[in-house]
């Protein structure tokens, strides 16, 4: 069988269980361990954020993009920028910032943007690293 589908169930089990505990904050820890006992090696961390600061910073950057493009009116970013935060084009820049890049444009039509917006994770700061037109490669 495959080794990803029996970690995928051992980690489900694990988060069942664990959900109902009290104390949330040790599934992670019993994650991590079912996976570096299975595989053999230590898994990957994933970084935790307070609260809601994802979500928060990935609406700030898109945000951003729009007031720099004309509005909701003439500007709308990609569809990832609207679904769940921990599936949008971030970077974790290791020091309290994300960095979201993404493409947009006219509403309904294909993207012509880049845009490149590092929020802090106290929304306490925003800034539009870059917004151009996406370049293409020439043939």
């Amino acid at each position: 069988m495959n080794k990803t589908l029996i970690v995928l169930g051992l980690v489900s089990a694990t988060l069942v269980q664990g959900v109902s505990s009290a104390n949330s904050q040790e599934i992670p820890s019993k994650v991590r361990s079912i996976i570096d006992g299975f595989l053999g090696e230590p898994a990957k961390t994933l970084p935790v954020y307070p609260d809601g600061a994802q979500t928060r910073a990935m609406n700030l950057a898109r945000q951003a993009a729009e007031r720099a493009n004309g509005g909701l009116n003439n500007y709308r970013a990609e569809t990832s920028m609207y679904g769940p935060a921990t599936q949008s084009p971030y970077k974790d820049n290791g020091n309290g910032t994300l960095t979201f890049t993404f493409l947009g444009g006219r509403p309904a039509a294909p993207p012509t943007l880049k845009s490149v917006v590092t929020v802090s994770l106290t929304s306490d700061a925003v800034t539009l690293d870059f917004n151009e037109p996406i370049q293409l490669p020439r043939e």
